[in-house]
């Protein structure tokens, strides 16, 4: 009767053991698969509000377009006429300097070929 005594604290003690080390390998386990979960949930969390943030953006720069477009529009007339008027402002300028080659041309041509009465 010792024998099967001994025996059967021996299984008993081995099967505490084995239980206890499942145990704390369980807790382990399940701490830290919450703990992910956790962080994961809250990183999911995040990012569907940094999502609806650039999509309440989106939406706004979306909305802003035809606003944005039709200013563009009118800032590039704008600048073509801009363009065209320096454009004929050079023309004009330099229709100004050869007119003026011409008048200097012109008087200092009547100079040498005038006679002046002396006096």
């Amino acid at each position: 009767m010792k024998k099967s005594n001994s025996l059967f604290v021996f299984f008993f003690v081995l099967v505490l053991i084995v239980f206890t080390g499942f145990m704390t390998w369980y807790l382990c386990s399940s701490s830290s698969l919450q703990y992910k979960t956790e962080e994961t949930i809250s990183s999911l969390e995040r990012n569907r509000g940094r999502e609806s943030k650039q999509q309440d953006e989106y939406d706004k720069a979306v909305q802003e377009l035809p606003v944005i477009l039709t200013e563009l529009e009118e800032k590039k007339k704008l600048a073509e006429e801009a363009q065209s008027e320096a454009e004929e402002l050079k023309s004009r300028r330099n229709e100004l300097r050869d007119e003026k080659r011409e008048l200097e041309e012109h008087v200092s041509g009547s100079d040498s070929t005038e006679e002046v009465p002396y006096e």
